[in-house]
């Protein structure tokens, strides 16, 4: 007797749960993890990520975020009939990106046993064109003395890379390169000479320079200092 009712109660909580998630939708991803590798800082990667309804009844996408404004996200439909595939297209912008990055997408759905869904885009961003230093920090300068520093640029792609239209933001800042074509695994050398005028004042300025990259279209390198008072003031 004992035996029948724990299987009839047994068949019970089965039928119980069986109702209990009758009636609802279920998001299924495909691969919610991307992997795109090794790409220059301002590219684009695009991917889609495809997810089936797999319950019953239609999957209601209420909302979708992204971890940050430089991955863009589209839904091809709000709502997935059962058994239907949506898809979401993604576009990640690497602009003022480096080193390896995770970007993640967020949807929002009406499957109750899992109302938000991640996806992630994961890689590598490196700079098609590298400057060492990235900047200069010339600390403490004198009024009227010329402080001279070489910056090196190296090119990490495998094509030749045009250099053009070197200027500086301010006069008391003059650069000049050593070649104006970088080739591929080469560098090149930008002699920059700053001559402060005016003592006991701050300098900041930039150094620009043109490229043909479609990916780093142009270079800035911040140039900044003291200039030191006049002894006795």
């Amino acid at each position: 007797m004992h035996r029948i009712s724990l299987l009839l109660m047994t068949g019970l909580m089965l039928a119980w749960g069986m109702a209990a998630y009758a009636g609802e939708a279920k998001i299924l991803v495909e691969k919610g993890d991307f992997d795109f590798g090794e790409i220059f800082e301002g590219q684009k990667i695009e991917h889609i990520f495809r997810f089936q309804n797999a319950g019953d009844e239609p999957l209601i996408i209420d909302r979708v975020r992204s971890s940050c404004g430089c991955t863009v996200a589209l839904l091809s439909a709000k709502i997935v009939a059962p058994g239907d595939v949506a898809e979401l297209k993604t576009t990640f912008d690497s602009n003022r990106f480096g080193g390896a990055v995770v970007k993640t997408i967020y949807l929002y759905s009406n499957d109750p046993l899992q109302q938000v869904t991640e996806l992630h885009l994961r890689g590598t961003v490196k700079r098609e064109i590298v400057l060492t230093p990235a900047r200069l920090d010339l600390s403490s300068l004198a009024a009227g003395s010329t402080r001279q520093v070489d910056v090196r640029l190296v090119n990490q792609s495998s094509r030749a890379i045009a250099l053009s239209s070197l200027q500086t933001t301010t006069p008391e800042i003059s650069a000049e390169l050593t070649a104006d074509t970088l080739e591929p695994n080469q560098d090149v050398l930008l002699k920059v000479r700053v001559t402060p005028k005016e003592a006991g004042t701050r300098l900041s300025g930039y150094i620009l320079l043109k490229t043909d990259s479609d990916y780093l279209p142009e270079l800035r390198l911040p140039v900044y200092g003291m200039v030191a008072p006049v002894k006795g003031k």
